[in-house]
């Protein structure tokens, strides 16, 4: 018991580090929990799961841009359509690409090489000025996420950058539709999973537990560097992650 309660804070402080950039959380997730040896079953539960302790992080760090521009809040839920209506009807067919370690190995190299090349817009406008049409655009751009490896937040970033939104305006936006994806995702999981014990349920919450604790001590200098450096640091590190996956894993 001890050995897999250390796995799940391990899992936790992974998800926690890796939500805000995009590599690609739920990769790390799985393939570092095919590493520590964490059963495929439950690991590909907990990979979807774990991610909404972080993602209430987010909630914290935003409530308040949230709150005082409630504007916000009809467009969050026009950019969340295109991955509501993917998730209900493709999800099933996506789901099984978890398990493959090749399929996340090229999605993280194939990403890894669109970012060397992308260079963001880098005027200062504030997520509150975002329009509908960049909204749903950046929600359209998120569904590509579905495909483990990928990334969410690499996902949002090249397309908006492709349609010539701020570099900052698509990562605080990215993160805001991020909460409905993610929860809403949790909750599909956790209801269409095999019936789990108390104690699995217990290491789920563990799990997201930490997720939230290191993502909340991370999510301000993650934004920063995210908003202020060469998107080729990114890049690189998921070419190198995803040839020594393809290598050794």
């Amino acid at each position: 018991m001890a050995f897999i309660i250390i796995k799940t804070i391990i899992l936790g402080i992974v998800e926690g580090l890796t939500e805000f950039i995009p590599v690609s959380s739920t990769a790390h997730l799985l393939l570092v929990g095919k590493i520590i040896t964490v059963p495929q079953e439950f690991l590909e539960v907990l990979s979807i799961s774990i991610q909404a302790g972080a993602i209430l992080a987010a909630v914290w760090y935003f409530w308040k841009t949230i709150w005082s521009n409630m504007t916000l809040i009809p467009k969050v839920i026009v950019g969340f359509i295109p991955t509501a209506i993917v998730g209900v009807t493709l999800y099933p067919i996506i789901k099984p690409l978890f398990s493959s370690t090749t399929v996340i190995a090229y999605a993280l190299i194939l990403g890894g090489i669109v970012l060397l090349f992308i260079t963001p817009k880098d005027t200062e406008q504030q997520v509150t000025s975002i329009t509908y049409k960049q909204s749903l655009w950046i929600g359209l751009m998120q569904v590509f996420s579905f495909i483990p490896g990928v990334s969410r937040a690499g996902a949002t970033l090249i397309g908006g950058t492709l349609a010539g939104i701020p570099r900052e305006m698509i990562v605080a936006f990215s993160f805001l539709i991020a909460i409905p994806t993610i929860l809403g995702a949790s909750v599909v999981e956790l209801t269409s999973a095999p019936v789990l014990s108390s104690t699995e349920y217990g290491l789920i919450a563990l799990g997201g537990a930490v997720a939230f604790a290191v993502g909340l001590l991370c999510i301000r200098f993650f934004i920063t560097f995210l908003t202020t450096k060469p998107l080729s640091y990114f890049g690189w590190y998921r070419i190198v992650v995803g040839i020594l996956v393809l290598l050794f894993i």
